[in-house]
């Protein structure tokens, strides 16, 4: 619940007065990250959607899927409960789900740093460059 009432403070206070004023606004571990991670360890997806009802959708939303052993080599000593390797297997199956079901872009996250950059800014140009089309 904490998740979600400081996601609606944060889009009530933050989100909404820039996007009011023509910002761009790019955040990371939004609802997704909320619906991975609690979905994982065992809450209901469709309970955490309810709780987060109010939460603005975004326009683009991107997924760097790594594979779960890899996540696990990067994560440092101090990991939290969340970063055990069958929880991070559970919260990729998660946002698999949001790919298919298009609310998620997938990038290759396995590949180069260089390789990943390169591939969120061409999908997020040719998001920006649609909107121009409008």
């Amino acid at each position: 619940m904490l998740f979600a009432a400081d996601r609606i403070e944060h889009v009530e206070n933050e989100v909404i007065p820039a996007l009011n004023e023509g910002h761009l606004v790019i955040s990371d571990r939004y609802i997704y990250s909320s619906l991975a991670y609690q979905g994982a360890a065992g809450l209901s997806l469709e309970w955490i959607e309810n709780v987060n009802e109010y939460a603005l959708k975004p326009d683009l939303a991107l997924f760097i899927d790594v594979n779960p052993k890899t996540v696990m080599g990067r994560l440092k000593p101090e990991k939290s409960v969340m970063e055990d390797l069958e929880t991070q297997k559970k919260v990729r199956e998660t946002y698999f789900k949001f790919v298919e079901d298009g609310r998620l872009t997938r990038i290759d996250g396995d590949k180069s740093e260089k390789q990943v950059a390169k591939e969120v800014y061409e999908v997020v140009t040719k998001f920006l460059t649609s909107l121009t089309k409008v």
